[in-house]
């Protein structure tokens, strides 16, 4: 097995040392976090008693798990988290629903996934896997999807030119103030965890990459600056 790209183990450290202040100073702050989770559930497939068999990256503590398994309420999740520690947090906040989600240890970035699912959700996660390992990722997605199953992604992306890239976080830095309940702390917060080893890519490439490793109806189906909702299906089966 080869070792693990330096960033994952940045990316490792970051989120045990981020998880059990994860909900409480990160999630109030990232300006644009619900309204990306509002996109991705409105996008699951209808109707919303359908059973699903949901593949989600990047767990994290829970979040966007606990949305899905209202949103749909006969369906059971399967959640990859790099973190030991964020998905401790995950267990505990939904222990009541146990019996419909499954969490896993594992680093996306060279996992292999057991499927079939019917749909693929990640949020804020996929900028986390090294740069040379993203297309891979996206193939492996597709062979894990059942055909005509879907694949949302929510992610941050870098800007198409340097001066945009620094105008979007110029105007994200400013929604952010706006929301953040403690500056101060999230600042030690975030100093206190480290690098979080991410690496953005332009969503163009990711486009690519859906459409290259087979994906159709490929689109961005929502974007707020540096931050977007990405879609694609993976073709039915023909007769």
């Amino acid at each position: 097995m080869p070792r693990e790209h330096p960033k994952t183990l940045q990316s490792r450290r970051h989120f045990d040392r981020m998880a059990a202040q994860y909900d409480t100073l990160f999630v109030p702050r990232l300006a644009g976090y619900e309204a990306m989770h509002a996109v991705i559930l409105a996008l699951l497939p209808p109707p919303q008693d359908r059973q699903l068999r949901i593949l989600e990256l990047g767990a994290g503590t829970g979040n966007l798990t606990e949305k899905l398994l209202t949103c749909a309420p006969n369906s059971r999740v399967v959640g990859y988290d790099l973190s030991a520690e964020m998905l401790d947090q995950a267990r505990i906040k939904l222990a009541s629903q146990s019996d419909r989600v499954d969490f896993v240890e594992a680093d996306m970035s060279r996992a292999e996934f057991a499927g079939p699912f019917d749909v693929v959700v990640s949020s804020i996660a996929v900028h986390h896997v090294p740069p040379r390992s993203k297309p891979g990722v996206f193939r492996r997605l597709y062979e894990a999807l059942q055909p005509g199953g879907v694949l949302i992604i929510g992610d941050t992306f870098r800007a198409t030119t340097p001066e945009l890239d620094s105008t979007y976080r110029r105007l994200r830095a400013a929604e952010q103030s706006s929301c953040d309940p403690d500056a101060a702390a999230y600042e030690a917060f975030r100093t206190q965890a480290g690098p979080a080893g991410g690496s953005s890519a332009q969503m163009s490439h990711y486009l690519r990459w859906m459409r290259q490793a087979g994906f159709v109806s490929v689109d961005c189906a929502w974007k707020h600056f540096s931050i977007a909702v990405v879609y694609g299906e993976r073709p039915a089966a023909t007769r």
